[in-house]
């Protein structure tokens, strides 16, 4: 007797064991997407730059979308432009499953383990977060990504960095094995364009500083073109301008008392210093992180300064393609790069010497003797 019941409790113990093996094997996964990195700085959706550490940001999104294979299924869609917002430490509990994620979105999507491929792509922050409209066309299929009628803001603090995750990996984040043990990471790459205005003064006028102490009263960059379309291909990131693009015009953030407003004090400039971190300059306020439209930088684009030396006041255009890197112009803003266009108030002072004196001409010799 005591034999059948140990042969029972061990028949129950291995259907037990069996039955928990059962429950491991199709419990359902969600597909998370909780690590996510930034290729190099630009702005944040928060205002500032994005960078792999800002982006984690309560309110950030991205939008997804998904395709899976199986051997019944090509290219099927599992999420079409799916938004994912950071929400720290949220608790997610649904259909059996319960965790936690920093990256958050709902309904959730499972894990089809019976699946051979899965491809996403991604881009940020979302397209309820700026005018414009995002759209993937055909399934699976990077190059028919486009973000059509984008207009940026004609404030910086109230820019937004677009990026996609389709700059970094050539057009697809697949995965293929161990399909539902990992979360999803995408590295997003900028797909504007980064302007930063920089000043300095001559050491020459900064040892002068006593007597001519160096104001800056004013500083605008003109006539930028503020809309646009961006189009995926295998090649490029390309962008074309609306055909009647607004034009914008951004200056430099004033202080002081009014009427003597200025964007830096008497003497609040360094000289210029190769040796010294950004070479002695110091950034315009209100003039980084400019997030541009990727255009032609044609002879209507110029940088505008307004500046005392003591009390006098001098103006001065200088054309951004009189701006140069190794005696060449800039002539295109690059999608995903950031330019610096760096400006040194340095005149020639006024100064006096003697080259010579000039001689007498010679008038003639008159004579007259006296009788």
């Amino acid at each position: 007797m005591k034999k059948s019941l140990f042969i029972i409790a061990a028949a129950a113990l291995i259907i037990s064991c069996a039955s928990n093996d059962i429950k491991n094997d199709i419990a359902p996964t969600p597909i998370g997407f909780t690590k996510v990195y930034i290729e190099n700085g630009t702005k944040a959706f928060q205002t500032g730059a994005y960078t792999t550490a800002n982006f984690e940001t309560e309110g950030n999104t991205f939008a997804v979308y998904g395709f899976k294979t199986t051997a019944t299924q090509t290219n099927a869609r599992v999420f079409n432009n799916k938004i994912v917002t950071y929400t720290s430490g949220l608790t997610v509990s649904e259909n059996g499953y319960q965790g936690t994620t920093d990256w958050a979105y709902s309904p959730l999507v499972y894990w089809d383990k019976t699946a051979t491929a899965y491809n996403f792509y991604a881009y940020a922050p979302d397209d309820s977060k700026f005018t414009g409209t995002a759209a993937f066309t055909t399934a699976n299929d990077p190059t028919s990504f486009s973000i059509s009628g984008f207009k940026q803001a004609n404030t910086q603090s109230l820019m937004i960095d677009l990026m996609t995750d389709l700059t970094s990996k050539g057009g697809t984040n697949s995965v293929t094995s161990n399909i539902g043990t990992n979360d999803v990471a995408f590295t997003f790459g900028h797909i504007l364009s980064n302007i930063n205005v920089e000043m300095a003064v001559s050491q020459a006028l900064k040892d002068d500083s006593n007597n001519n102490p160096v104001t800056v009263v004013s500083v605008s960059l003109e006539s930028i073109k503020m809309d646009g379309s961006y189009a995926y291909n295998t090649t490029a990131h390309a962008w074309t301008l609306a055909e009647n693009s607004t034009t914008a015009k951004f200056e430099g953030t004033k202080t002081g008392t009014s009427p003597d407003l200025y964007v830096f004090a008497s003497n609040a400039l360094k000289a210029v210093n190769p040796s010294a971190e950004n070479g002695g300059f110091t950034a315009v306020p209100a003039m980084t992180n400019l997030l541009f439209v990727p255009q032609a930088v044609d002879a209507a684009y110029a940088i505008k300064v307004q500046y005392k030396i003591a009390s006098e006041v001098f103006d001065k255009t200088i054309l951004l393609s009189e701006f140069k890197n190794s005696n060449a112009s800039l002539a295109t803003w690059a999608p995903g790069y950031k330019y610096t266009y760096r400006l040194v108030i340095g005149p020639t002072p006024i100064l006096f010497d003697v080259s010579s004196v000039s001689d007498w001409a010679d008038g003639g010799i008159y004579t007259y003797t006296i009788e």
